[in-house]
């Protein structure tokens, strides 16, 4: 019988939060979970490596506490972000001026993280035209993205490929389910008229999360928002246009978790991109039965366990190799995996 989570989740709090100054001089939120290893059973002294957490529209990075708790019990060291107008970060409630400011941002948090990394293993860049460079990273950096933060994980990684060595991502936004025509019109009139006024977006939370138990989070949550602005859904689109026009380009071993039952996003909408990956670069899992969030349904133990021995597989390759250009993992899965 596959496992299921009924009962609060473990979570960790994080050890450290800050801000550092991104597009347009916002202050954007970060959260880092360096905790010793006395206070999670079987942490390894050293960390493998780190996973940086993408959030999706409407959360924040520290929605996944319970999500860091799991990747710090496997030995990693976990960050997260909160992206421009959502979370604790400054900005317009989801709102946007194009894609390319949250795909520079995250890559900006993901330099950050590897500085950081680098200072606590006495690795100590050296300085190329002002700007501190490391000759090599200490060790890998993979980001898992969900849904809207899965899109800009996949914009950083094509713009800024060597800021990370793998993806994980959890129902990207790059196929949405199609927009009902009356939506469809107003978005369209506020484009022109009003691109930045935000307005609340109506939904079930239960049909996206499975989870019920974080699903009363969710809607307790004071940094959860439903806001939107006209702008938002268009950065979407012209990061969409941009993956397919570039996909080619994408070089870095991706692990693909799709919903089975996706109200947000259509697991079948991409195919165009997918295709376009080089050979063994892509490992990609249906999830039947699961809600667009992946890591929050119910049954995520399922998803976890697939992320478990390819992250497992990607150590081994970047020690091996130290930070390959062109990684592929031994034994990738480019077709699809039930």
């Amino acid at each position: 019988m596959a496992e299921t989570f009924t009962v609060l989740p473990s979570v960790l709090e994080p050890s450290e939060r800050g801000t550092f100054r991104g597009h347009g001089g916002l202050n954007l939120a970060f959260a880092r979970w360096e905790l010793p290893a006395s206070q999670v059973p079987r942490v390894p002294p050293v960390p493998k490596g780190r996973v940086v957490l993408s959030h999706g529209y409407g959360e924040h990075g520290e929605r996944y506490q319970h999500t860091a708790y799991w990747l710090h019990a496997l030995g990693w060291s976990v960050s997260s972000m909160d992206h421009a107008g959502f979370g604790r970060s400054e900005g317009i409630r989801g709102d946007a001026t194009g894609i390319r400011p949250f795909a520079d941002d995250l890559a900006l948090f993901l330099r950050q993280e590897r500085l950081y990394d680098a200072g606590r293993c006495h690795a100590h860049p050296h300085m190329v035209e002002g700007v501190p460079v490391l000759s090599r990273p200490v060790g890998p950096q993979v980001v898992l993205g969900h849904s809207f933060g899965g899109l800009v994980a996949l914009l950083a990684c094509l713009w800024h490929p060597d800021i990370l060595d793998g993806l994980i991502l959890s129902s990207p936004a790059v196929g949405l389910r199609g927009q009902t025509p009356m939506m469809r019109a107003l978005s369209h009139v506020l484009l022109r008229l009003a691109p930045h006024l935000a307005i609340d977006l109506p939904g079930n939370k239960n049909l996206v999360c499975s989870d019920p138990v974080l699903v009363q989070r969710y809607w307790a949550d004071p940094l959860c928002h439903r806001r939107v602005t006209a702008s938002f859904p268009a950065a979407i689109e012209e990061g969409r246009a941009e993956l397919l026009t570039y996909a080619s380009e994408l070089d870095r071993p991706i692990l693909l978790l799709q919903a089975g039952t996706d109200t947000v996003v259509d697991p079948d909408g991409a195919e165009a991109l997918w295709s376009a990956l080089r050979p063994g670069l892509l490992e990609r899992h249906r999830l039947e039965g699961f809600f667009h969030e992946v890591f929050h349904d119910i049954h995520r133990a399922q998803a976890q366990a697939l992320v478990e021995p390819w992250l497992e597989a990607l150590l081994r390759t970047w020690g091996t190799l130290g930070a390959p250009k062109d990684a592929t993992l031994p034994n990738s899965a480019p077709a699809f995996a039930v």
